[in-house]
């Protein structure tokens, strides 16, 4: 019988890891790497005339890409939002094309550590300590600090606080004693996505917890501050690039891995 899929849903990361059934045509909400841990994926962006093969792939923010992952078991993390993650993990890819790197130097590695993620079923707790040695193991090798501009930090947790409060950019700017240009332009430069995408993303987040709550799609849609289902499922699409039932009602089941604080 196949082990169900998990879902881990901390504040900084998720971390998705079991089979996908279908191709991923999305525009990345986060930066994300992707690991297989059997058989090769194939990815594709538009300005690609031809597929290319990989076991392990790292995308960043606002990407727009096409993934066929084959049916194969794959560790789907999305990074933190101020983008230390991804400048870790981009001196650990081997390859690049069209802004999409991959071939991780230690894939096995990753492989070994998602798959015992995986095949332990690993609660909350051991599937964050385990994820960490990655982040870890990436960030000793770094020679390049990550610098995270503290007000864009400042604006995030204000983003992330007021999950159903749609805060204008005015407020936010000038909670920081910025110009709103100013704001937009450090905002993308430190998370590689617009503010208002940045709060969309972070609602995807928040519908998760409260549907692993046991609140239905339409209710945990709503108090995560989308307009009706149908607003969270066309977000829900375009970031991640398949319909949330696809994922919540697969075959071999899904289990929600929630935050001890949550």
């Amino acid at each position: 019988m196949p082990l169900p899929s998990q879902i881990y849903l901390w504040d900084q990361r998720t971390l998705y890891i079991g089979p996908l059934s279908e191709t991923l045509n999305l525009s990345q909400g986060a930066a994300t790497l992707l690991v297989s841990l059997d058989k090769p994926v194939t990815f594709k962006t538009p300005e690609m005339e031809h597929p290319q093969e990989c076991h392990s792939l790292l995308l960043p923010p606002g990407l727009n890409i096409s993934i066929d992952t084959r049916h194969a078991i794959i560790a789907n993390c999305n990074l933190d939002p101020m983008g230390s993650d991804f400048a870790a993990f981009t001196e650990q890819m081997n390859s690049e094309c069209n802004k999409v790197k991959f071939n991780l130097k230690d894939v096995s590695l990753f492989k070994d550590k998602y798959q015992s993620i995986y095949e332990n079923q690993m609660d909350t707790t051991d599937a964050y300590d385990a994820l960490k040695t990655l982040i870890e193991y990436a960030v000793e090798r770094q020679q390049l600090p990550h610098k995270i501009d503290p007000r864009i930090l400042s604006v995030v947790e204000k983003i992330k606080s007021n999950v159903d409060d749609n805060l204008s950019i005015e407020s936010l700017a000038e909670s920081i004693n910025l110009s709103v240009p100013r704001l937009v332009q450090l905002f993308k430069i430190q998370t590689g996505i617009p503010v208002r995408r940045y709060r969309l993303w972070h609602r995807l987040f928040v519908t998760a917890i409260y549907i692993g709550k046991g609140n239905s799609l339409t209710d945990a849609a709503v108090a995560a501050g989308f307009s009706d289902s149908a607003h969270f499922t066309n977000t829900f699409r375009a970031m991640l690039g398949m319909t949330p039932t696809s994922i919540i009602l697969q075959p071999n089941s899904l289990k929600f891995n929630l935050p001890k604080s949550s």
